[in-house]
């Protein structure tokens, strides 16, 4: 038999796989992706479009209008579209975009049908995905920009272009991060290049990679945000020899964090990088009123994320509660050990990145630094509250619980965080010598600490037997 021959003997006996599996309406994956897509536009247009112009009109927009035409603007966009496509490729690693059930991995991907027929459906949901995401964050900032009359009419159109490309490399580096995982194939098949990445994948791979992402979101929709973790993390390989000495309950503790972050040098070197980035931002913000709010609530988002990374053991602290505790510390104080390592290392980023920024965009270190510290303390807070958020939350006619309640109960402290430290450096442009709004941010700051600490203490005890 021929090689077309054989093909199209493929293809016949995969249609007939699909009219077995769906029946003569075929797979309705298609029409669902189509559905969802159209509700994230109408989303986007209702919500995203007027906040965003909102922000950007609360700025000076002609000295935003000069300064995206600056040198540093066009450096930032570089970082940006790197770091969006190192996220990229390290996500294929964990789940790439050619994910399929595993029992069409066992049934019909290790059949003799063609790799590339098997596994094309989910290469272009995957393709639709990253194209339809990019080619909507052109749209949004670039009419927002438009709209907010600190860009031109032309810049709509090239900002989609150029988001649409981006959202093709990413999913380039996607694609990539997960084929990678393979080996590389013995004879090199006829094809375009993305043809040949999936024919790459490998069948154990393909089966690690499908059940890897059902227990993930098996782990999302049951708010186990432990399973799903480490489904994610990669396994530790760096620091093996490194051996913990006990200092005390909370020096062990201290020190165990410090080990974590030593055998996890990438989640260390990650927060570490966001928590800089999210000080420029910030910087910037409090030094010159030509950036615009929305670069200080951007801030916020990243120097929450950077504190998380530096978390790691703070999460674990708060996966083991109701367990006996391992150094003797009493679950606040193991809480507010853990907070030692990652808060330090946060503030020190934070603080002279910020300074530094905010002195050359022409501020006075007393207008820059303060801030830069209750940054800090909303990061911790928001951590605290993030690690011990518990369970999501049910009721009596409905016990599990939907997934929009999921979703509002895993990005609380996130969202929280955001508009806090965005919102207090907004705020502290417009109101510098403001007695009351200094003691309200400070208060706030402590609060959101105190209440973190709160929640660790009521889920210790809600984890007690009575």
């Amino acid at each position: 038999m021929s090689l077309e021959a054989a093909l199209d003997d493929g293809r016949d006996r995969l249609e007939d796989a699909t009219h077995v599996l769906h029946g003569p309406q075929g797979n309705q994956a298609r029409k669902e992706v189509a559905y969802a897509a159209y509700v994230t536009l109408i989303v986007v247009g209702l919500y995203g479009f007027p906040v965003l112009r909102a922000l950007v009109i609360a700025g000076d927009r002609a000295g935003m209008a000069a300064a995206l035409k600056s040198p540093w603007a066009v450096a930032l966009a570089i970082g940006l579209i790197a770091a969006v496509l190192a996220m990229a490729r390290e996500a294929g690693r964990v789940r790439g975009p050619v994910v399929a059930p595993v029992p069409w991995v066992d049934h019909v991907v290790t059949s003799s049908i063609d790799r590339w027929d098997a596994l094309r459906p989910w290469f272009g949901y995957a393709l639709f995905t990253t194209l339809f995401a990019g080619g909507l964050s052109g749209l949004l900032v670039g009419a927002s920009l438009w709209g907010a009359g600190v860009a031109a009419s032309w810049v709509l159109p090239v900002a989609v272009l150029v988001a649409l490309v981006i959202g093709l490399g990413a999913g380039t580096a996607w694609l990539l991060g997960q084929s990678r995982l393979s080996p590389p194939l013995p004879r090199r098949s006829a094809g375009a290049w993305w043809r040949q990445e999936v024919r790459r994948l490998g069948l154990q791979d393909l089966r690690t990679q499908a059940a890897r992402s059902g227990r993930i979101v098996g782990g999302v929709q049951a708010g186990d945000l432990r399973a799903v973790r480490l489904e994610a993390a990669r396994p530790v390989t760096r620091g093996r020899t490194l051996r913990l000495r006990h200092r005390g309950p909370v020096g062990t503790l201290v020190a165990r964090d410090v080990l974590g972050l030593r055998r996890s040098s990438g989640a260390a070197v990650v927060g570490i990088v966001a928590s800089a980035a999210a000080a420029v931002a910030l910087g910037g913000a409090l030094g010159s009123p030509s950036v615009p709010p929305l670069v200080a609530f951007v801030g916020g988002l990243v120097s929450y994320l950077g504190m998380g990374a530096l978390s790691e053991g703070l999460r674990l602290e708060a996966d083991t509660m109701g367990t006996p505790a391992l150094f003797g510390a009493p679950p606040v104080r193991a809480a507010a050990a853990h907070l030692v390592v990652p808060g330090t290392l946060h503030l020190l980023v934070t603080t002279t990145a910020g300074a530094v920024t905010g002195l050359a965009a022409g501020a006075t270190l007393a207008a820059v630094l303060p801030w830069c510290v209750i940054s800090t303390l909303f990061a911790l807070g928001g951590s605290l509250l993030a690690a011990y958020r518990g369970r999501p939350p049910t009721s009596p006619f409905n016990p599990v619980p939907n997934a929009q309640t999921i979703v509002l109960w895993y990005s609380a402290p996130l969202v929280l965080c955001t508009l806090l430290i965005g919102g207090t450096v907004w705020g502290a442009t417009q109101w510098p010598a403001s007695g009351p709004f200094v003691i309200v941010t400070w208060v706030a700051a402590v609060w959101i600490v105190y209440a973190g600490l709160n929640r660790a203490q009521r889920e210790s005890l809600a984890h007690r037997d009575v």
